[in-house]
């Protein structure tokens, strides 16, 4: 039951803060956010153990082993936060020392006990590595919502906004960051594919919610500050990407603050028949078309050669990856889908004559 005591010392620590704001008189604002994290913590507590909690009660040991959920992470992860939050406050403060030590020994506790359940060190605004095994769908995901989340926090800081804004924005921009290494192995770099593996998993339905999510925060932000409309309209195009690429992923349409469904996995029989709408070649054969749209709207506006190559370069990349999902060339939506045996020996011969003509508006 590490998850349940991990949530119990969470509780314990955000109880004395909350308590702590009341007696100092602290503005509403800062007294409410304490009591709803507070609130929060209690509710994971019944979701673990069962029962509601109470001050000073040992824990029932959680139904499921803290080992095979990401629970255990992410409760860890607010419980160290928020005591991190109570330390920093006694400092501040100057409260006695013994009160301190004693604030600090649980602090060290808890990164013991993170770092023993996620296998990595805590640090501020980590969001705990999901257990299971990552897919590149979820990487394609983070990758975006990585880049959508970088967008909102330039333009922030180049409106002036509020601090606390710009830093709530940039503690998201952090996790996302850390959740794509912790999934790809390697540190987030603007503008890179990362490599795709052929099956989705679940993390690709969270990372989708959570790009869609930071892409429709952009648009509204454009639309309220009235900003050019082909600024607008490529934000809203990004969003529709995403969205379809969500409902690729988990079968139902993205509304806000959904937590996504399981991702579906297709049966080997379908993915052969439908080798383009189901399973990896489903999600795959959106991405070459939205890749292929992003690289027409480049061209049409006259950008700038490099950004074009790069753009090119990422379509040619996910066409070769379908091609080795499915085994058989990509096909613009209402092309052939593979009737006589004669057809797909068209469809290949099409698929070489367009790769040259794209290098050659390449070079």
């Amino acid at each position: 039951g590490g998850s349940a005591d991990a949530i119990n010392a969470a509780i314990s620590a955000q109880g004395d803060q909350v308590r702590k704001l009341k007696t100092e008189k602290a503005g509403k604002p800062e007294v409410d956010e304490a009591v709803k994290k507070l609130l929060a913590l209690k509710a994971d507590y019944k979701a673990a153990t069962g029962s509601d909690w109470k001050p000073g009660a040992a824990p029932a040991p959680s139904a499921a082993p803290a080992s095979s959920s990401g629970g255990s992470g992410d409760a860890l992860n607010l419980a160290t936060a928020a005591q991190g939050d109570l330390v920093r406050k006694l400092k501040t403060e100057k409260a006695g020392k013994p009160e301190i030590d004693e604030a600090v020994k649980k602090l060290l506790a808890l990164k013991a006990e993170y770092k023993a359940a996620t296998g990595s060190d805590w640090k501020p605004g980590a969001a705990p590595a999901p257990p299971a095994t990552p897919a590149g769908g979820s990487a394609d995901a983070l990758n975006l919502a990585t880049a959508a989340q970088g967008d909102l926090v330039r333009k922030l800081k180049t409106e002036k906004a509020a601090k606390p804004e710009i830093d709530d924005a940039v503690k998201k921009l952090l996790a996302l960051k850390a959740e794509y290494k912790a999934a790809t192995g390697s540190d987030w770099k603007p503008g890179t594919a990362p490599s795709s593996s052929a099956a989705p998993a679940g993390g690709s339905g969270d990372a989708l919610n959570l790009a869609t999510a930071a892409q429709g925060d952009l648009v509204r932000k454009l639309k309220t500050e009235k900003a050019a409309k082909p600024e607008i309209d490529e934000a809203v195009k990004k969003l529709l990407a995403l969205k379809a690429e969500y409902k690729a992923a988990t079968g139902s349409d993205w509304k806000p603050g959904a937590a996504p469904a399981q991702v579906k996995q297709p049966s080997p029989k379908k993915e052969v028949v439908a080798g383009q709408k189901d399973g990896p070649g489903g999600e795959l054969s959106a991405k070459v078309a939205a890749q292929g749209d992003l690289v027409r709207q480049l061209k049409t506006d006259k950008k700038p050669k490099e950004e074009i190559d790069m753009a090119v370069k990422q379509l040619l990349a996910l066409k070769t990856e379908f091609k080795a999902a499915t085994g058989s060339d990509w096909q613009p939506a209402g092309g052939p889908a593979g009737g006589p045996a004669k057809k797909p020996e068209k469809q290949k011969k099409a698929a070489k004559e367009v790769k040259p003509k794209e290098k050659v508006e390449q070079a």
